[in-house]
């Protein structure tokens, strides 16, 4: 599994560039689908699809709210 740093990546992305915007989010796109296909059943495969669109909209918006490791907390 590919981790995708989406802050980091959105910070360097030039957002004119649809050939850029598209090879980011198709690499999106392709971790959701295949991390989804870890789960057997097609319930849990659109609930872990669901759960990994909010991370990475979280990780886009503000990643320190899913940081659940932190101290400041």
């Amino acid at each position: 599994m590919v981790e995708i740093k989406v802050k980091k990546e959105y910070q360097t992305l030039d957002k004119n560039n649809f050939q850029q915007v598209s090879d980011l989010v198709d690499r999106i796109v392709e971790d959701i689908w295949k991390t989804s296909k870890l789960e057997v059943g097609a319930k849990w495969q659109d609930e872990l699809k669901m759960a990994l669109v909010k991370d990475y909209m979280f990780d886009l918006i503000n990643p320190d709210l899913l940081d659940f490791d932190s101290t400041d907390s």
